[in-house]
């Protein structure tokens, strides 16, 4: 989810790369580095918290809609600004920066699935979410409607990454974790859940692909992760 080590390690990393030549994109991932780093903490807290009752006025309900604001926020970093950066650079270039804003941008609405769908806070999401239409930039969605969203924004970031990155590589097994995550908590597909998670791990194991010691450590971890996914409610 938003604020994993892996995330924000490349976010500092791409954010970094590209400062010497695009000044705008390189503000714009520090700016979402610092926003998914406050977020964790923030889903951290809530992690803890009891399941919250939406009809009283709590300390829960305003740390849940913070997390909803905030997640907004970033969504419409990667949506607006980003993407439309992206867009126009070399189809071959940035490869990891290209899986990493289509994996955050479902990211973030797995959150919008999980606290606006389980807590019934208001969320204001932009009209692109449904493809477009007339209505203005701060449509209200209904929080049924963005499930599907959401799925379709895990098989988008699935598939480039697949597209784009080696099976080994930290980024596109970090998709694949919260893939399946997301496909048991939300779309409840315990099968599927299973079956994301261990297809990431056969493809990780006959990769040839090297890796330098840093990034192998990172997917090892990842690895042993997606384990827990493949065996989990058997």
């Amino acid at each position: 989810m938003v604020g994993s080590e892996i995330d924000q390690k490349y976010l500092g990393i791409l954010a970094q790369y590209t400062q010497p030549f695009h000044e705008e994109l390189s503000i714009t991932l520090f700016r979402l580095l610092g926003l998914s780093s406050l977020l964790a903490r923030k889903l951290y807290r809530a992690r803890k918290q009891r399941k919250l009752d939406p009809t009283r006025a709590t300390k829960s309900l305003d740390l849940y809609r913070h997390i909803i604001w905030m997640s907004k926020e970033g969504f419409i970093m990667v949506e607006d600004i980003i993407q439309n950066i992206i867009g126009s650079l070399i189809s071959t270039q940035f490869a990891e920066l290209r899986v990493l804003v289509y994996k955050l941008r479902a990211s973030f609405l797995h959150i919008f699935v999980l606290f606006d769908c389980r807590y019934q806070a208001s969320t204001l999401l932009p009209a692109s979410l449904l493809g477009g239409g007339n209505a203005g930039p701060n449509t209200e969605i209904e929080s049924h409607d963005y499930l599907g969203v959401t799925i379709e924004a895990f098989k988008k970031a699935d598939e480039l990454a697949a597209d784009l990155l080696p099976a080994i590589h930290p980024l596109r097994l970090s998709v694949k974790l919260e893939y399946s995550a997301f496909t048991f908590d939300c779309v409840r597909d315990e099968d599927v859940g299973r079956k994301i998670a261990k297809k990431a791990i056969d493809d990780a194991f006959v990769c040839t692909d090297s890796l330098d010691d840093d990034a192998f450590e990172d997917a090892t971890h990842l690895v042993g992760a997606l384990g827990v996914f493949a065996k989990r409610n058997l």
